[in-house]
């Protein structure tokens, strides 16, 4: 019950996570904000030790939250309700007008990609039309996007021929597809190497891919202190696979390493997918 009431609180950002000896309670708490992709308990998991890190750095009390879906993250975002986030991609443009920074992004780059099971008679996505395609959400590259512009390209209507069900998390997604409540799945395709899915990834086949996708970018209010801004990127950037404490983070995020990065990294991708229905609505 305690487990349960503290990931409740994280979701509506009003836990945080001990990291280092209490502050004094004047003291200025810095909210560290991570877009749901991944359960409460996976957030705490792969980036407590985030957390207490920084905290230990700037001395002051860093408040990991989340959000409970995607359209409340971007809600809270544009009110300037976080300090640190990692928000993903298509959001954090979304957010740029009110003042968010690029400071750090993880490598390497990732692929989103339409998966079904090994025995599916499906191998194009023109056989998609009847099909009912299990997806994360609107706002994903990878599990949604970048299928909607093949099927436009391929002159299918994705709101009319196929039947597309946004279901927010990757594992009703492949036990769904698996269990054949659904055709095929839209995913980030790394995500069948973590540990969790990799004894499932053979029952897989990809069927087609997107166009390569930055990692979620870390950005800071563009208001901050220009210190807090250089230990932030300092903490993040030395994240080393040489040590395992790391070397655990890192496979958490599903990457290798985490670099300086700047807006501009981010122009190329935001070319792919400007004219997309997600960043056109208001």
């Amino acid at each position: 019950m305690a487990v349960q009431l503290f990931l409740v609180l994280l979701l509506g950002g009003l836990v945080t996570v001990p990291a280092a000896p209490a502050q004094e309670k004047s003291q200025q708490v810095l909210k560290f904000a991570v877009f749901p992709y991944k359960s409460p308990k996976n957030v705490v998991e792969a980036f407590g030790p985030v957390a207490a890190r920084l905290e230990k750095r700037l001395g002051k009390k860093v408040q990991l939250v989340s959000a409970p879906d995607a359209a409340t993250f971007l809600t809270r975002g544009l009110a300037r309700e976080y300090d640190l986030a990692l928000p993903a991609v298509t959001v954090y443009y979304k957010m740029l007008p009110v003042g968010y920074s690029v400071v750090a992004k993880g490598v390497p780059n990732f692929w989103g990609g339409m998966i079904v099971r090994q025995d599916s008679p499906i191998t194009s996505i023109d056989q998609c039309r009847g099909k009912k395609i299990a997806a994360i959400g609107e706002h994903s590259y990878a599990g949604y996007m970048f299928f909607k512009d093949l099927l436009t390209a391929r002159k299918i209507d994705p709101s009319r021929e196929v039947e597309i069900l946004f279901l927010g998390k990757l594992d009703s997604i492949l036990y769904g597809v698996l269990n054949r409540q659904y055709d095929a799945g839209l995913i980030r395709l790394d995500a069948l190497e973590t540990k969790d899915f990799a004894p499932i990834r053979k029952q897989f086949r990809v069927v087609a891919r997107s166009a390569e996708i930055p990692q979620f970018p870390f950005v800071v209010r563009s208001d901050m202190e220009p210190r807090a801004v250089a230990v932030i990127r300092e903490e993040l950037t030395a994240l080393s696979p040489e040590r395992p404490a790391d070397l655990a983070i890192l496979k958490s995020l599903q990457i290798n390493g985490v670099v300086a990065a700047t807006a501009a990294d981010y122009e190329p991708f935001y070319q792919v997918i400007k004219d997309s229905e997600y960043l056109r609505r208001h």
